[in-house]
């Protein structure tokens, strides 16, 4: 039998993995369920062009800074901040500038559809991609 530390050291990283590939999950059913606001996200996610890390404020202005769609369409930043503090945030970074559009979701809060996210988060978009596509899905809505 291998020694006792590298069993248990193998024994962990089989439960980050497994910890990692449950979130990953999550995550394919929260954009899966958001179709209906959001039918861009779903495909989006599974193309791997949504990248979700851990929010700092640091790493949000220097993504902003040097903004570009090139791998991603989306960020989201995952965070602890109270509903009160999402949407001061988020308000802020939209008045500041004009090249992305930030939006945010908190467990705790609901505009009455049940779309919110299972952990709050800020989400960074490019501005003029998102009008793009909200204006295609409304004049697509317009023909029916």
């Amino acid at each position: 039998m291998p020694n006792k530390k590298a069993w248990v050291k193998r024994r962990k990283r089989k439960r980050m993995e497994r910890k990692g590939e449950a979130a990953e999950d999550n995550w394919l059913i929260y954009f899966h369920s958001i179709k209906n606001v959001c039918p861009w996200s779903y495909e989006s996610y599974k193309k791997g062009r949504i990248y979700i890390t851990e929010f700092t404020q640091t790493k949000v202005i220097e993504t902003e800074e040097n903004w570009t769609m090139d791998k991603y369409d989306a960020i989201v930043y995952t965070t602890q901040m109270s509903v009160d503090e999402l949407d001061t945030f988020v308000e802020q970074r939209n008045d500041e500038q004009d090249l992305c559009e930030y939006l945010w979701s908190h467990p705790s809060y609901t505009k009455g559809g049940k779309n919110q996210t299972q952990t709050p988060v800020i989400i960074q978009q490019d501005r003029k991609w998102l009008m793009e596509l909200r204006n295609a899905r409304s004049k697509s809505k317009r023909r029916i």
